[in-house]
């Protein structure tokens, strides 16, 4: 059980644009001991849209909603038999995953053979973003894992990282693709070779956050230092950690058009109040952004009310000068042309 009373403060949530049909698998979380790790998986509907008539997770559903959650249960059981870190190794994690899905498609295999035929779409496709923290007497260990576009980020004293590379056909930056949407170049699925990353960092050991997210989090934000802006707002707006997941998870869905799923745990604090504290900084870059956000918001309130008042005055204006406009239209229209 993670509590604050072993200094793991943690949530996770997952919500669906259409009900039931939700393709990023219920977030993964993780502690034990000196130990813990976050994930999210989010199937890619495009490249796995075909249904399977059945699966080991349900009838009825779409090869991306059976591979992030097949992939998800797989990461939950390695990670729980190989955590210390230490013993986590990348082709070990990938054996996993091909296995599991391998055995589904062998044992769920199709009636009718599908005649789709493109290098977009392959089968059980899913992104894969899991952070692992190890903590030792004076230092630790993050360990970051992914194939696709979720993001893995970790949160200190000193700054909001994002620590995982999106894999894309262009070499957009972060940034970049929120407004210029690159097709993924590399996921996890059953019919092609993929790659899982791994970014280790070594840190001292002090108080820190790790978190994952599926681009149904981050995706439909201006820039990812809005993401952070949430994060952190609904921290300090927070009084103990369910308003914190109750208030992020309902900014996220003011603006997402999709599927969303976020795991953390924060690691190092005594308490909440004690969190807040200590994440209480905001960088000055997202403070002018959201100050001018806030201006230009206020100006088109005001250019919105003008509008209309624009609009008022040229409706009263007209019925008073058509009298006169047309005049000898009435009178035509009275025969007395």
């Amino acid at each position: 059980m993670i509590t604050e009373e072993n200094k793991y403060i943690s949530f996770s949530f997952m919500t669906e644009a259409e009900e039931g049909r939700g393709e990023d698998a219920p977030p993964l979380l993780i502690a034990k001991g000196n130990s813990c790790s976050v994930g999210v998986f989010d199937g890619m509907g495009g490249a796995g849209a075909k249904i399977s008539d059945s699966s080991s997770v349900g009838v009825g559903h779409t090869q991306a909603y059976i591979s992030s959650r097949i992939v998800c249960s797989s990461m939950d059981i390695f990670l729980q038999n190989h955590l210390p870190t230490d013993d986590v190794k990348v082709e070990d994690m990938k054996a996993v995953i091909k296995r599991k899905l391998l055995e589904e498609k062998e044992m769920f295999a199709p009636k009718v053979a599908s005649s789709l035929r493109s290098k977009l779409v392959k089968e059980y496709p899913t992104t894969m973003a899991v952070v692992t923290l190890q903590e030792y007497d004076k230092s630790c260990k993050v360990d970051c894992y992914w194939a696709g576009d979720s993001h893995c980020y970790l949160w200190t004293k000193d700054g909001f990282f994002q620590i995982s590379r999106d894999d894309l056909e262009n070499n957009n930056d972060p940034m970049e693709n929120l407004h210029n949407d690159s097709p993924v170049s590399n996921c996890i699925c059953a019919d092609r070779d993929f790659t899982i990353h791994h970014n280790p960092i070594k840190l001292k050991k002090e108080p820190l956050i790790i978190l994952c997210a599926t681009d149904g989090c981050f995706g439909y934000y201006q820039t990812p230092m809005h993401f952070e802006y949430v994060l952190k707002s609904c921290l300090q707006k927070a009084k103990n950690k369910e308003e914190w997941k109750q208030m992020v998870r309902d900014e996220v869905l003011k603006v997402t058009g999709d599927d969303c799923s976020l795991s953390l745990i924060a690691r190092g604090f005594s308490t909440f109040d004690d969190l807040k504290k200590e994440m209480k900084s905001t960088s000055s870059e997202i403070i002018e952004v959201m100050k001018q956000e806030q201006e230009v918001a206020e100006a088109e309130h005001i250019l919105a009310e003008e509008k209309k008042r624009y609009e008022q005055k040229i409706a009263s204006g007209w019925n008073s000068y058509k009298q006169n406009y047309m005049k000898y239209l009435k009178d035509k229209e009275n025969g007395n042309a």
